[in-house]
């Protein structure tokens, strides 16, 4: 009965995937912003802490897409998710009164 238990608890976590990382716009790091991460139908949502970093975990993988809210505009990137987590360095830049969401 433990062996069971034991890789049910083991494959349950490997099915968790998701993604820390930090936002920033210029050189000034974003605290307190909406981060949502979305892998199918599954949405994780957060928000940045005091220093800019987030930490958001799917029960999914594969190609996903994160998004942050600034500024009453919304902007996305695709990401992809493994069994382990995946770090991304993530900047807001405005280009044409827009906000586009890129990877440094």
């Amino acid at each position: 009965m433990f062996a069971t238990l034991v890789t049910t608890v083991f494959a349950a976590a490997s099915m968790l995937s998701g993604i820390t990382g930090d936002l920033r716009l210029g050189e000034k790091y974003l605290a307190l912003i909406p981060v949502q991460l979305k892998c199918g139908t599954e949405v994780v949502e957060g928000k940045t802490d005091a220093a800019g970093s987030f930490h958001l975990t799917a029960k999914g993988g594969g190609k996903c897409q994160v998004s942050v809210t600034y500024e009453k505009q919304t902007a996305a990137l695709d990401v992809v998710l493994f069994d382990q987590p995946a770090r991304y360095r993530l900047q807001l830049e405005l280009k044409d009164g827009k906000y586009v969401l890129k990877r440094v």
